[in-house]
């Protein structure tokens, strides 16, 4: 499979967010330091995740996953999605991503200064007809002078490399092997989505 998708081939809706950017990266600027931020684990532990919603099944245990994500947890049946309490704080962002059909697992990534994802594959669940491909969307990425924060994946092409930045948007097969460093000085902040696709469009 080939290393990084465009945004027309996963979800040309996707570009509603970029629309309202600017709305959406003053809403996190301004409800940061009242989000819940779980520490990542194994390739993720240099990461604080803040959890926005996921995809829901009656199966789960919804006191377990208030312990998981340390906050309030909550069921809209209609869209067959659990949603968190850092909802509540950043309500523009929440419904564009509704609005635009992301229902998989929807968070805001914070990397740490000088920190790395190293080299990894993430078992994402897939069907016989679809995949979820992983988005990324700069919300707060700052460099300065040369800094740079790269996403590289090592596709059937060999490695391929986009840098983050704000507003930009990118997609990759999360089974692909892949990694992330920040030489920024300062934290970079991105919205983590799936995307549900059919394997014919992409494959």
């Amino acid at each position: 499979m080939g290393g990084f998708f465009t945004k027309d081939e996963i979800n040309p809706n996707l570009n509603l967010l970029n629309i309202n950017y600017e709305k959406c990266r003053d809403e996190y600027e301004s409800a940061r330091h009242r989000l819940v931020f779980n520490e990542g684990k194994e390739a993720y532990q240099d990461c604080k995740i803040a959890t926005l919603f996921g995809r829901y099944h009656p199966s789960m245990d919804l006191a377990e996953l208030e312990r998981v994500y340390d906050q309030g947890v909550y069921v809209d049946p209609e869209r067959e999605i659990f949603y968190t309490q850092n909802t509540v704080y950043v309500p523009t962002l929440f419904n564009l991503c509704l609005e635009v059909g992301i229902r998989q697992r929807c968070s805001i990534n914070l990397l740490e200064p000088g920190k790395v994802i190293d080299w990894h594959t993430d078992l994402d669940p897939q069907g016989d007809d679809d995949l979820i491909i992983r988005g990324l969307w700069g919300l707060s990425v700052n460099p300065q002078n040369q800094e740079t924060c790269q996403l590289l994946v090592d596709s059937k092409e060999g490695v391929q490399n986009q840098i983050l930045s704000n507003n930009s948007m990118h997609f990759f097969w999360g089974r692909t092997k892949h990694h992330v460093f920040n030489n920024l000085t300062t934290p970079r902040a991105c919205l983590s989505f799936g995307n549900v696709v059919p394997q014919e469009r992409i494959l």
